[in-house]
């Protein structure tokens, strides 16, 4: 299978971008926001529960911790 370009760089990026300032990281998790959200009901479904299954750990916990500072924010 040939890969593009931003599929072989998904994973430096991240690294980069997470080593990056606030704006910057929520600049990645805002595009990624907006590109989801034009899926319809089923396939936003279907396409957050693939990426869950293939996220590591560290991955895991930096959206788990997210959203608890999100729900913290919302409250307020």
């Amino acid at each position: 299978m040939i890969k593009s370009s931003i599929e072989l760089l998904a994973e430096p990026i991240g690294f980069d971008i997470a080593n990056s300032n606030d704006i910057t990281q929520s600049n990645l998790f805002n595009g990624l926001g907006r590109g989801f959200n034009t899926y319809n009901k089923e396939n936003f479904d279907m396409q957050l529960c693939y990426v869950s299954q293939k996220i590591d750990k560290k991955a895991e916990k930096v959206i788990l911790a997210l959203a608890e500072f999100i729900k913290l924010n919302n409250d307020n």
